[in-house]
């Protein structure tokens, strides 16, 4: 059984899961919408989010997971080598949806912000190149 917990670190809001699974292993899942950030570690300037799911065994991080349903007559679905029984599985996609859905509206409202930025450089340039051939006062 997972037991879920929501957390504030600045601006992210970060679920966390918690179960131990029926091999003794304790799992987390951290699911956050954090800035996308470039190969160098510089946060891009356009402030669009993206999801993070960090995944861990007895505290050792699984990587190279994503959350994948399975044919299996016990577990509903894994994530990397974590085997998810259906109330974790489904936990963890109701989590990862709520994510999407928030980094979805955070994301839509910078595409809106940089549509007018861009209007106001086509103004900006339809006006300059007026000047130039002496189209303005």
């Amino acid at each position: 059984m997972s037991q879920a917990n929501t957390t504030h670190i600045g601006d992210d809001k970060v679920t966390t899961l918690n179960w131990t699974a029926s091999s003794g292993h304790k799992i987390t899942f951290e699911i956050s919408a954090q800035f996308a950030y470039d190969l160098q570690g510089r946060r891009r300037t356009t402030g669009r989010k993206e999801i993070e799911v960090e995944a861990t065994i007895n505290g050792a991080v699984e990587f190279g997971g994503y959350l994948q349903a399975i044919d299996h007559p016990t577990l509903k679905g894994k994530f990397g080598r974590i085997g998810l029984t259906a109330e974790n599985y489904d936990a963890v996609a109701k989590a990862i949806a709520a994510v999407e859905a928030e980094i979805a509206e955070h994301n839509a409202e910078c595409d809106a912000h940089e549509a007018k930025l861009d209007a106001v450089d086509d103004a900006s340039e339809t006006l300059r190149r007026g000047m130039a051939h002496g189209e303005a006062n």
